[in-house]
């Protein structure tokens, strides 16, 4: 195998120079189109089939030679943000969520504006804002909060190149924690997005021999419901596919251990099941697979966790249902506080690669 290339210590580098850009550039689900254009740029130079469709997933297909068997490995590029429903008669924005976020992340919290015009700067306000009416019960919904975007009205507004209909991006600069962690905005999905960036640079080094079909996939709208996921895996009908995603790390203070689901640099998670509480959508990883990706962990010494988890889905959990059936699995990046400030290990970055490179090979 050509296991020789791999460089743990080159793929900590090159996260640490990678994940502030990766984490910055603005995609909300439905607006990908910066994050689409960093990953080509990122990947211009490598040898692949490059295709996009209109609803801005991109996918890298790289003729392996080793089975018939087709592979897809997605990441997807869109995060949580909002969306502008009604700019008032002062100035203000008004907005609904684009994805899964709870109230308590709006506040204070500094936004950007995605306008035709460029990027607009806004800061979220609370209705209840502490002086003069303070917040006294946990706000229920987007709607007890606004935008403020130094406008006074909404000509002003709309003169800045703000509309109805505007995403808007939750900002979160990037930041070093310690000697392992990384703080910032998106990590959920951008850090698993840098994994399939590397993924497919180590592929364009490895003999075509050695490694299957294989499509790599920047998937659009995970976060409102695998979208992309669903139009890219339908015109390529994969044999197998992994999704990458993040895991719960719940080892932090007055949560029990008995309810924890991943914690922090204790390696990649292996996903063995999600969102079965419902009994709608959710995978249960092909046997198989998970076993593989085991026995890869063993035999190569790399720290792995298993994700049993009764919440949560990823792209797998609608791949799976396509065509006749697609064999699905995952692999996930353990992070602390989901859909906020979000925080994971280099060293379990480090292993998910190493892992996936050792599966596609193998």
């Amino acid at each position: 195998m050509s296991n020789n290339i791999f460089d743990r210590g080159q793929v900590e580098k090159d996260f640490r120079d990678m994940i502030g850009e990766l984490s910055a550039v603005k995609g909300p689900s439905g607006f990908e189109n910066e994050v689409v254009d960093l990953i080509k740029r990122y990947l211009s130079e490598v040898d692949a089939e490059v295709g996009e469709d209109f609803i801005h997933n991109l996918t890298f297909h790289m003729k392996g030679h080793k089975s018939s068997k087709k592979l897809l490995i997605s990441a997807h590029t869109d995060e949580i943000g909002l969306i502008i429903r009604k700019i008032d008669s002062n100035g203000f924005l008004w907005f609904e969520t684009l994805g899964g976020i709870a109230p308590q992340q709006f506040f204070g919290k500094h936004v950007v504006i995605l306008t035709d015009q460029g990027h607009v700067d806004g800061i979220v306000q609370s209705i209840h804002p502490g002086r003069p009416d303070r917040c006294t019960t946990m706000p229920q919904g987007a709607g007890e909060f606004f935008i403020e975007i130094g406008a006074q009205s909404r000509e002003e507004a709309l003169e800045m190149g703000v509309e109805e209909g505007n995403a808007v991006s939750i900002d979160y600069p990037v930041i070093k924690l310690g000697k392992y962690r990384i703080g910032g905005k998106a990590l959920d999905d951008r850090a698993l997005v840098f994994l399939l960036i590397e993924l497919i640079k180590l592929l364009d080094k490895t003999d075509a021999k050695e490694y299957p079909d294989f499509y790599g996939l920047f998937s659009s709208q995970e976060e409102v419901g695998a979208r992309g996921a669903i139009i890219a895996a339908n015109r390529i009908l994969p044999d197998e596919a992994i999704a990458l995603d993040m895991s719960l790390a719940c080892d932090i203070p007055k949560v029990s251990e008995s309810v924890y689901i991943n914690e922090l640099g204790k390696g990649a998670s292996i996903k063995v099941m999600d969102k079965l509480s419902t009994g709608i959508v959710g995978v249960i990883s092909d046997a198989d697979m998970v076993r593989k990706m085991k026995d890869i962990c063993k035999n190569k010494g790399l720290n792995y966790q298993i994700e049993a988890y009764a919440a949560g889905a990823t792209d797998a959990s609608l791949i799976q249902t396509l065509g006749h059936g697609i064999r699905c699995g995952g692999v996930q990046i353990p992070m602390r506080y989901v859909h906020s400030y979000e925080v994971c290990d280099v060293r379990d970055v480090v292993d998910c690669l190493e892992l996936l490179y050792n599966y596609v090979i193998s």
